[in-house]
This record gives structure tokens, sequence and C-alpha cells, in this order.
């Protein structure tokens, strides 16, 4: 195993602790996963032992590291009361189930750590001004962090740019993190597809994306970037993934910006199509393998 962690979106269908012995399969360290339906309001804790089956059954795996990804319906920067509250609970729900993971590998002395809740900060839709959405975004976060376990982490991620999305300029990343009461919970995650599909030329213009992630972001801030290919040019707006070499990044465009000296220690996920199914997962992880100059 390479000592940078890597791997990819794995379904759950097949139960929590089939997770760890999946990824021992595919030969991977780190993992993400939807805990709950993500098209529903997780209002409702997570089962306890869900965290532990997961926890447990990693002993003696290659698993290392694991992600939660957020409900897509989540939007920080909501104008209805009610929606805007179930999106905090959700996220509240996840940091909840994270710390209950990290509870069980300390109790079986297993070294797996769960870093944090992969969230999108949501759409100024509703809102005359940008700056608006982004004010009620940052009380959202507050109220989450306060009501969540204090060892929890949000990792805000980049957007595609569609509508009036927020969170597609690192500038507005920034905001949300240094606002909020507790930036020191609050990290980045990067996706190479919505950073080029807001305009980041991270193929053409590596190293000047580079140095406006270290002067905004911070690269200590960033724990993770997700890897997709775009079906889309360059500043398209538009959140679709590709596979691997199989869009307008290209394997040798995505290869230059996730290696970079700057980044290069930070784990991967991929979340391309072929994650969908183990089979065209596989064949995916020898194409991320290329990508990441191993073996």
């Amino acid at each position: 195993m390479t000592s940078r962690y890597f791997g990819a979106h794995l379904s759950i269908s097949k139960g929590f602790s089939y997770l760890p012995k999946l990824a021992t399969k595919l030969n991977i360290s780190a993992i993400q996963i939807h805990p709950t339906a993500p098209q529903r309001w997780a209002t409702k804790p997570i089962d306890d032992v869900k965290a532990e089956e997961l926890a447990k059954n990693s002993k003696d795996t290659t698993l290392r590291e694991i992600y939660l990804h957020a409900i897509y319906l989540v939007n920080l920067a909501h104008s209805d009361k009610q929606k805007f509250h179930l999106s905090k609970v959700s996220i509240v729900t996840y940091l909840q189930f994270q710390h209950h993971i990290n509870h069980y590998a300390k109790l079986y002395k297993v070294p797996i750590v769960c870093k944090g809740v992969v969230v999108h900060p949501g759409s100024a839709k509703h809102y005359p001004t940008e700056k608006q959405a982004l004010e009620r975004a940052v009380k959202g976060i507050n109220w989450i962090l306060e009501n969540s376990p204090k060892d929890s982490t949000i990792l805000l991620e980049t957007s595609a740019g569609a509508g009036k999305i927020i969170g597609d300029a690192f500038e507005e990343l920034k905001i949300l993190r240094e606002e909020s009461n507790n930036p020191t919970r609050i990290k980045y995650t990067l996706d190479t597809q919505h950073m080029y599909s807001s305009g980041y030329d991270i193929v053409n213009n590596t190293e000047s994306i580079v140095e406006q992630l270290e002067n905004t972001l911070g690269i200590k801030n960033i724990k993770l970037i997700h890897i997709n290919d775009s079906p889309y040019p360059l500043g398209a707006k538009k959140d679709r993934h590709a596979n691997l070499g199989e869009g307008t990044l290209g394997t040798e465009g995505i290869k230059k910006f996730i290696n970079h000296p700057k980044l290069k220690d930070i784990t991967v996920i991929l979340e391309t199509p072929n994650v969908k199914s183990e089979e065209t997962l596989k064949k995916e992880l020898i194409a991320l393998k290329n990508v990441l100059n191993l073996k």
C-alpha cells in the first residue's frame, strides 16, 4: 500500500460490516459512504450497532480512513425555516455517527479514523444577494457545531457552480469557515470536476490554482480530494462526473494536479460512474492507480 490513502465511494447495500472486507478485497485504504439514503432527511440517530459493526470488522483490513457524505437535500442557506432546520439536523446526525465510529475504533483498538462529513454548502437562489446566503449558511453551521460532538468535523466541498450554488469560489468556502464560531472543526474537500466546471483550470494553470488554494483555504485545511473527470468543458457550471480518462480533464490533466507536491499527501476518493458496481470499480481503481503513479 502507498503511504497516501486512496479509495472510492462505496454502497452500504450489503451492510456496514461488509465495507471493511470490500476495502480489503479492492486493496484500498479509504472509503466514503452515505450512511443513510442520500435523498431523504436524516432526522433520526443512526443505530449505534452500525458504527460498531463498521469499526469492529475493520480489524486486520486495509481500511484506514472513512468519510461520510451528507445527504443531497442539504441547503445551509435555505430560507424556508423547516428545510433549513432539517438540513442542520441531518448534518448533526452524521456528525454523531462519525463520533460513534471513532468511539468504537478506540474501544476495539482498530487503526481506523472517521475523518468527517462532506457537505455541499447549498444555494443562494432564495436571496437577492450571495452575501445574505453566506450569512444564513454561517448561522446554520454555528448551530450544527453547537449541537454536535466536539470531536466531529465538517468538510465543506467545492461546488460546480450550477445556478446560484454557493461554494464554487474558494473565497466563499473561506468565509463559511472563518466566520463560524469554531473554524478548527471545519475543513475542506476539493472535487476535480467541480473545480474545473467552476472555471478553475487545474489542467493548464495547475501552479496558479494550487497557489490560490494555499492563499485562500490553506493547504493544511484540505483533508480530502474527490477525483472525477468531467464530460463538460472548463467553466461549464454543470455538476456531472465522468470516468477517469473519459472526459475533458483527461488522465494527464488530473495526474498533474493530484500529484502536485503540495497536494500529494491528501487522501483521494473516486466518485465516478464506475464506482456503482464492484466489477466496474475494479477497472476504475486501475485508472486511479495510474493517476497516482502506482503500479
